[in-house]
């Protein structure tokens, strides 16, 4: 295979490509976790009852349960938009890193068509002058 000083580079943009895309994996993880929590805590939510009679103090309480339920679903949602959007900027993200890896995998493609192009005519160069050689050694 052929070197060129691009390889380098080439590994560090996959490895910066590689690097985003498992933070949006843990990002997805994380938005899916956190669904899962509102969903349970929206089915919750839907289970509470009020009493149709009975001690005030009981309807205080699932009031207070209540409120606490909204609150929690108040912040779950908020958490989700947070990670949504933190997952969105390293989409955005990963898509430069990648435009700039496809970058560097082209610059060195070319560096080894140059290459393979300067080898070829090495070679024929040095074919040229072994048969010159061998048609000088018959005469």
């Amino acid at each position: 295979m052929v070197k060129t000083k691009f390889d380098v580079l080439v590994k560090l943009k996959k490895l910066d490509v590689d690097k985003l895309s498992k933070e949006i994996a843990k990002q997805n993880n994380k938005i899916a976790k956190a669904n899962q929590e509102l969903t349970l805590f929206k089915e919750e939510l839907a289970q509470i009852k009020y009493p149709k009679s009975g001690n005030f103090s009981i309807i205080t309480q699932i009031k207070t349960m209540q409120d606490a339920l909204l609150n929690q679903i108040n912040l779950k949602k908020e958490e989700i938009n947070f990670s949504q959007n933190q997952k969105n900027i390293l989409s955005l993200q990963l898509k430069n890193k990648e435009i700039e890896y496809e970058k560097m995998k082209y610059l060195q493609g070319e560096e080894i068509k140059k290459a393979v192009i300067k080898l070829q005519k090495q070679e024929a160069k040095n074919i040229d002058e072994i048969a010159i050689m061998l048609f000088k050694g018959q005469k």
